[in-house]
C-alpha cells in the first residue's frame, strides 16, 4: 500500500508525464488543423466543446458551486493562459516551424524566475548566468531560423510569442496567490469557455470567421480536433492547475523546455522539418540555461 508521500510523488510524476507530452504535441495538431481552418477559429471551436464537455460533467456530478473568489481566477486562467498563452500559439504556428515554436515557449521558465526574483526571490549568480545563457540562445534561434529574409509576419508571430510567454507566467504567478477554486472542474470549465469567447472575439477582429464553413471540414481534422479536446484540453489542464497548487511556477513551467523536444522530433517524423547545426547550438543553448534556472530554483 502507497504511503501518502509516495502516492503524492506518483501524482507528481504522472501529471509532469501529461502535460510535456499532452502540450508537445499541441504544435503538429495545430498545423494540420491550420491547413483547413484560420487559427482563432480554431481555438475558439476547441476550448467551446471541452469547457461545454467539461461543465456538463460539473452538472452530472453535482460540483455546481461557486465562490465569489472564484470569478478573479477564472478570467485570470481564461485571458492568460487560454485567450493569449494559446491564442498566440496557434497564431504563430502558421508561420513558424513547430520546432522552433515550441523553442520560443522556453521562455516560460525565463519569466517564472525571473518575476519571482523582482518579487524578493533573489537567485543565485548561476542561475543569473542561466538567465543570460537561454536568452542568448533564443535570440540565436530566432536569427537562425527566421535570418534577413524573413517575413514581418514571422518576426512579429516570433515576438507575439515571446510576449505571451510573460502574460501566460504573470497569470500562473497571480493564480497561485489566490484562494483554492471551491470546484476545480467548474472553475476550469468557465476558464476555457470565456477563453473561447475571447478568441472568437480576436478572430471576428482578425477576419477568421468570413467564410468558414464547417461542413466542409474533413474527418481528419475533426480527428485532430477532438484530441486538442479530450486528452489535451481535458487531461493536461486539470493536471497543469493541480500542479500549480502543489509545487513552484517555475518548476511547473520546466514543460516548455520539455515541450520542445517532443515537438522537434515529430516536426521531423512527420513534417519532414530540419534542423541546421546552429539551430541545434541555440537549442542546446536555451535549454541548458533552462535547467541551470530550474533546477536551481527547486
Amino acid at each position: 500500500m502507497l504511503t501518502p508521500s509516495r502516492a503524492r510523488s506518483l501524482l507528481l510524476i504522472i501529471a509532469f508525464a501529461t502535460i510535456y507530452i499532452g502540450w508537445g504535441t499541441t504544435y503538429l495538431a495545430n498545423h494540420f488543423l491550420l491547413l483547413e481552418l484560420p487559427p482563432f477559429v480554431i481555438g475558439s471551436l476547441r476550448f467551446l466543446i471541452a469547457g461545454l464537455l467539461a461543465l456538463t460533467w460539473v452538472v452530472l456530478s453535482g460540483q455546481l458551486r461557486i465562490q465569489r473568489s472564484d470569478w478573479g481566477g477564472i478570467l485570470i486562467g481564461s485571458l492568460a493562459l487560454i485567450a493569449v498563452g494559446q491564442g498566440a500559439l496557434i497564431y504563430a504556428n502558421q508561420f513558424l516551424p513547430t520546432g522552433m515554436l515550441a523553442m520560443l515557449y522556453t521562455t516560460l521558465p525565463l519569466w517564472s524566475v525571473a518575476l519571482e526574483w523582482l518579487l524578493g526571490e533573489r537567485p543565485p549568480l548561476w542561475v543569473i548566468g542561466g538567465l543570460a545563457l537561454a536568452s542568448s540562445g533564443i535570440v540565436l534561434l530566432m536569427n537562425n531560423g527566421l535570418g534577413h529574409s524573413a517575413s514581418a509576419e514571422q518576426w512579429f508571430a516570433g515576438l507575439l510569442v515571446v510576449v505571451a510567454t510573460l502574460l501566460w507566467a504573470c497569470g500562473a504567478w497571480l493564480l497561485r496567490q489566490r484562494p483554492p477554486f471551491r470546484s476545480s472542474w467548474l472553475s476550469l470549465s468557465l476558464q476555457m469557455l470565456t477563453g473561447a469567447l475571447l478568441l472568437a472575439l480576436f478572430g471576428l477582429w482578425h477576419g477568421d470567421w468570413q467564410a468558414v464553413e464547417l461542413r466542409h471540414i474533413s474527418s481528419n481534422a475533426w480527428l485532430w480536433l477532438a484530441y486538442l479536446v479530450l486528452p489535451v484540453s481535458l487531461g493536461v489542464y486539470p493536471a497543469y492547475f493541480w500542479l500549480l497548487r502543489e509545487v513552484r511556477p517555475s518548476l511547473v513551467s520546466t514543460f516548455a523546455f520539455v515541450n520542445p523536444v517532443v515537438a522537434l522530433l515529430l516536426g521531423y517524423l512527420l513534417l519532414g522539418e530540419q534542423l541546421s547545426l546552429l539551430a541545434m547550438l541555440a537549442c542546446g543553448i536555451t535549454l541548458g540555461g533552462v535547467v541551470l534556472i530550474i533546477f536551481g530554483r527547486r
